[in-house]
């Protein structure tokens, strides 16, 4: 069955320090007053903050969702896209001048928020997870990812930027989308029949996210002609990589 975000418990500790019970059969629109609502396009936190964001039931169901290994990505079924996890949310109190060892620019999240800078008239039909980063298709073959950029270690969590422009994947003929550990690869169908396959990152310098796509040349090896040997999908970890083939 489908999910529901931001209906059926409260995240925050009691006085005791214990988590509050969870009642299956409350929203928080019962249990909260109106003055504690999120607007379910907040994407600041301060340290009071304890509930999930405040969703319509149309908006809160879940039409795509994918989980990486410090964060989890969903995307509702009117188009909404969250995130939530660990450092997977901008620090609103972190200053590039602070002093201070124990801040830093990301914060966990344990509620959804809301991933801004997406185009709001297309349809997101994919979304993947990696280590570092998640990765968003929508419906006119654009890439657009949030995370943190493989080119230096900067936290690109305050919105969602384009990291594969439009007309370079057929949506039609899409086989995989998966993310791996710092990268994304698409895997789609040419009218040749061959397969082409694409592998992107989320890179903080602009002009690398206009041209980073490559082939990648792991793939070699493989007899392109050889109609069992069309790649089927590909699966990034941090030291290893599995390609698929129709065989």
């Amino acid at each position: 069955e489908r999910g529901q975000l931001g209906q059926g418990r409260r995240l925050a500790d009691d006085e005791e320090g214990q988590d509050d019970e969870p009642n299956e059969n409350r929203t928080f629109e019962h249990a909260l007053n109106v003055d504690n609502f999120y607007d379910p396009y907040a994407t600041t936190s301060t340290k009071e903050d304890i509930y999930a964001p405040l969703l319509s039931p149309s908006d809160s169901k879940i039409g795509l969702i994918s989980a990486g290994m410090n964060f989890s990505l969903a995307v509702t079924s009117s188009n909404l896209p969250y995130i939530w996890g660990k450092n997977c949310v901008p620090n609103p109190s972190f200053s590039a001048s602070d002093f201070n060892i124990r801040s830093k620019p990301v914060e966990d999240s344990t509620y959804p928020r809301y991933v801004p800078g997406l185009p709001t008239n297309l349809q997101i039909i994919k979304v993947a997870c990696g280590t570092h980063h998640a990765a968003m298709l929508l419906e006119d073959g654009s890439i657009w990812a949030v995370g943190v950029a493989t080119d230096s270690p900067v936290p690109m969590w305050d919105e969602a930027v384009e990291i594969l422009t439009p007309g370079i994947v057929d949506t039609s003929e899409i086989v995989s989308f998966q993310a791996g550990f710092d990268r994304t690869v698409i895997v789609s169908g040419l009218e040749s029949g061959k397969r082409q396959v694409i592998e992107i990152q989320l890179w903080s310098n602009e002009e690398l996210r206009q041209y980073g796509a490559v082939r990648p040349s792991y793939l070699d090896w493989l007899g392109q002609e050889d109609e069992s040997q069309k790649v089927l999908s590909v699966h990034r970890g941090w030291m290893h990589t599995v390609v698929v083939t129709e065989s």
